[in-house]
């Protein structure tokens, strides 16, 4: 009954889709990717970032030395939510039309600006009982049967790109590249991230601090143009901004009366970038980066 439910909820929305298209397109887009997303999530296929998304994410670095640029990709939206299978991708990287006769993308190390991988999928039986039978070789459906426990886990795959001079005699400065992503099977969906690369002889040593607005989410950069690790401390009001990430992140963190994080204390190295998600707890109000405050620290 749930199945023939959810097929016809698809088929009203593909519909509804339809006919809107003709009076307003953008509305029908929005529609189609709702439809899509819906059958993703009911498929158990989840392809992720924290660098990505469908809508393009802006990644900025403010200390761009010139090395690798990392960026990740998983089958997961958390520890428990995760796709069972493997899934086949492709990424691409492009720079912007200032820079192309200089300079091109290389990703992987591979030599080339396109670059196909899979995202494999990580389940194994485990024994938590006291028989002592070894489980490491049995299937989904021998674990199962035998009242073992089936593990799925997340995984995460870290990939980077090069931006590489073409021309040995051009100065390189400020970069944007851009990285689109899509899975090949066994279903389609597309990420994209631009990474705005800020290349430059810094001549004083800071942390500094970035804050960039999206639709559901902001996201807080963090800078170390030292040429050591440094201990930082953030704090903001968590009244109006919400951080979204796993206390592990953290080499310590503060909470406020309510239990929610409004301060942490991490350690970033040298010429390295850090960011975190926020969450505004008002999402009619724009917080810029004036909301944290941050300072060196020690005991990280």
């Amino acid at each position: 009954m749930k199945k023939v439910k959810k097929r016809i909820l698809l088929v009203i929305l593909v519909l509804l889709g339809g006919f809107l298209c003709f009076d307003n397109f953008a509305y029908a887009k929005y529609i189609a990717n709702f439809v899509w997303d819906y059958f993703l999530k009911a498929k158990g296929f989840y392809f992720t970032s924290d660098y990505l998304d469908p809508t393009t994410v802006k990644n900025v670095d403010n200390l761009w030395d010139g090395q690798s640029i990392h960026f990740n990709l998983k089958n997961s939206l958390n520890q428990t939510v995760i796709t069972n299978y493997d899934i086949e991708y492709t990424v691409t990287c492009s720079l912007n039309d200032e820079v192309t006769d200089y300079a091109e993308c290389d990703i992987n190390e591979e030599g080339s600006n396109v670059y196909q991988g899979i995202l494999e999928s990580v389940q194994y039986c485990v024994n938590n009982t006291e028989d002592q039978v070894d489980v490491t070789e049995f299937t989904e459906d021998e674990c199962k049967d035998g009242e073992y426990d089936w593990i799925v886990e997340p995984k995460e795959e870290d990939l980077f790109f090069d931006i590489v001079l073409t021309n040995p005699e051009y100065k390189l400065s400020d970069v944007i590249a851009t990285i689109n992503v899509t899975s090949t099977a066994p279903y389609n969906k597309s990420l994209k991230g631009s990474f705005i690369l800020h290349k430059k002889d810094l001549v004083e040593n800071i942390i500094s601090l970035d804050f960039n607005n999206y639709t559901n989410y902001d996201r807080l950069i963090i800078s170390n143009s030292y040429s050591v690790d440094k201990c930082v401390k953030v704090t903001w009001d968590s009244n109006k901004l919400l951080i979204n990430a796993d206390t592990s992140a953290f080499s310590s963190y503060e909470t406020d009366s309510n239990g929610y994080i409004n301060g942490i204390k991490f350690n970033i190295g040298p010429k390295k970038n850090l960011n975190y998600i926020f969450y505004r707890k008002n999402f009619d109000i724009i917080y810029d980066v004036t909301e944290f405050l941050i300072e060196e620290d020690s005991g990280c």
